[in-house]
């Protein structure tokens, strides 16, 4: 069985003892699910850090994680922003291992948009899972948000993105950060979770099925 190996950068003690014990259950807790509901055998780094002029965070959540390739994960928590939960670490973490999962498993890569747009819709929608079954209650500000979509907004992004989902150049601060006067902050997760629900419902898959399924099968 793989494991997830948490590595906290803590030299300034920043973290207290009671954040690193938060971090280590919600870093088992996330291992659990993960090789409950996949092949997982390998191995992957988790490191939790603070934030820098490299790496900065969502501040309603006060977390941000990255994927840097197949077994390192890193997580940067700013708690000025938001204080430090188990819940918030856990569903980070789970977002986090849909991509550690898909490249290695999948070595199918995300060089065009709508390929980036649904690599993060996988990540959400597994990690709205990872929260539903675990029965926690505090979901990130984010996550909300991807809930919440309407589907008048679904439709103007789809307007506006579609000539450009086959590009591998695109402007993707903007789509999946940012926005500006016509596309919403975070158009693309939210394009790729409304992509990739749509697609479980129709085809009647698993998210762990979907985590692994190649990004043609999305294709509206």
């Amino acid at each position: 069985m793989g494991k997830l190996n948490i590595f906290i950068a803590n030299a300034n003690n920043k973290f207290t003892n009671q954040e690193l014990a938060i971090f280590k259950n919600a870093n088992e807790a996330a291992q659990d699910f993960i090789s409950k509901n996949f092949d997982f055998d390998y191995d992957v780094d988790v490191v939790i850090t603070e934030p820098s002029s490299l790496a900065s965070t969502i501040p309603e959540d006060g977390i941000v994680g990255r994927t840097y390739n197949s077994q390192l994960v890193i997580l940067v928590l700013d708690k000025q922003q938001a204080a430090i939960s188990e819940d918030s670490v856990f569903e980070t973490i789970c977002h986090e291992m849909s991509h550690a999962l898909r490249w290695e498993k999948l070595p199918e890569y995300s060089n065009t948009l709508f390929k980036g747009i649904i690599l993060e819709g996988l990540a959400v929608v597994l990690e709205e899972k990872a929260i539903d079954d675990t029965g926690r209650s505090q979901k990130q500000f984010f996550l909300k948000e991807m809930q919440s979509t309407d589907q008048v907004t679904i439709d103007s992004m789809i307007a506006n993105l579609r000539g450009q989902f086959d590009n591998e150049n695109y402007d993707y601060n903007t789509v999946f950060f940012t926005g500006n006067d016509v596309l919403p902050r975070w158009a693309g997760y939210k394009l790729g979770y409304h992509f990739v629900k749509k697609q479980l419902q129709e085809s009647g898959m698993s998210i762990e099925e979907a985590t692994l399924a190649s990004y043609a099968d999305f294709r509206p």
